[in-house]
């Protein structure tokens, strides 16, 4: 009689909850890891457009979750000490990873790399992605890629561009652009995107190649001369700036893409439930703001479509890579 009674207290209460329950956010039903805080490793320093993507994501996931999404930086290498540390962590959800596209270039770039970056980590979610930009300094005598081009086959070898480092995502791009144009430029390495637009804007170096909101305010200024943006598509920010592709090179494309992994052996219904919550994050319209203010295109993107994306970017940067001779520094 008293365990009657009992049960059917029990389905009382958890009727008059059901309705407590459907007003809870979605994200906290499925979130996938446990009361204690979730670490997302960064590659990079804070500051720059990664580290600032990372913030917004995790700030929402925060919220969706529960729990603290803690941003992790570690910087050095081009990514490969914050990957290190993810591959040793435990593929449980708690410890996440926002990278960049250099993180399957670097495959090529380390003969030595401590990890696989394909099989190394769970693809979890492709979230943006933002074109690169072709500029020159003014008083360089081209205004369109074909001026470039012709300057290049003149002085084969003798044009310098500056690019943020050595094995950069911008100094492939630029390879790749001189392998389909056959042409050949000198690479000069700085350390970072703001050096290089120094000396950029100064006349040091005629050319470069950098992310569009790094040199946004100086193209509209005057102070830059766009050349081309390198995605399929007209930059949103930018849009009287023609594509690489149709100014002369059909079917080139190079950008840069962040995305979400987490350690190698993670479970299947575990990826997919982080990755569902992932893409609820992102379409939350501050967290829009914060990319698409930093001409990023929003990727909702399944772990399946994030790995493709990876095996598909290791293939064609590694043969960029390989004819290019470029090694990391």
């Amino acid at each position: 009689m008293v365990q009657g009674r009992l049960g059917r207290a029990l389905r009382a209460s958890l009727l008059l909850a059901l309705p407590l329950l459907a007003m809870l956010p979605a994200g906290a039903l499925a979130q996938p890891t446990s009361a204690r805080p979730v670490r997302m490793f960064v590659g990079f320093p804070p500051g720059g457009s990664t580290d600032i993507f990372a913030r917004a994501l995790s700030d929402e996931l925060s919220r969706s979750w529960s729990v603290p999404v803690v941003v992790d930086n570690r910087a050095g290498a081009n990514g490969v000490i914050g990957t290190e540390a993810l591959t040793k962590a435990a593929p449980d959800g708690q410890t996440l990873m926002f990278i960049i596209s250099s993180h399957v270039t670097n495959r090529a770039l380390y003969p030595h790399l401590p990890y696989d970056p394909i099989a190394g980590v769970t693809p979890l979610s492709l979230v943006a992605r933002t074109p690169l930009m072709l500029v020159a300094n003014p008083r360089f005598p081209a205004r369109t890629l074909q001026d470039v081009l012709r300057l290049a086959r003149e002085q084969p070898g003798r044009i310098d561009y500056a690019s943020p480092g050595q094995g950069s995502v911008q100094q492939i791009a630029m390879e790749l652009l001189a392998r389909m144009a056959g042409v050949q430029f000198n690479h000069i390495a700085y350390r970072g995107g703001a050096p290089a637009m120094t000396d950029l804007i100064g006349g040091v170096v005629p050319l470069s190649v950098l992310t569009t909101t790094q040199v946004l305010a100086q193209v509209q200024s005057g102070a830059l001369r766009p050349i081309g943006v390198t995605t399929e598509t007209r930059s949103p920010l930018l849009p009287e700036v023609p594509t690489i592709a149709e100014s002369g090179l059909p079917g080139y494309q190079a950008d840069v893409w962040f995305a979400v992994v987490g350690p190698a052996g993670m479970p299947a219904p575990l990826a997919s439930r982080i990755a569902t919550d992932i893409a609820r994050a992102m379409t939350v319209p501050s967290v829009r703001e914060r990319f698409t203010s930093q001409d990023a295109t929003i990727v909702n993107g399944s772990p399946e479509d994030l790995a493709a994306l990876m095996r598909a970017e290791d293939a064609k940067w590694s043969q960029v890579i390989r004819d290019a001779n470029i090694r990391a520094e």
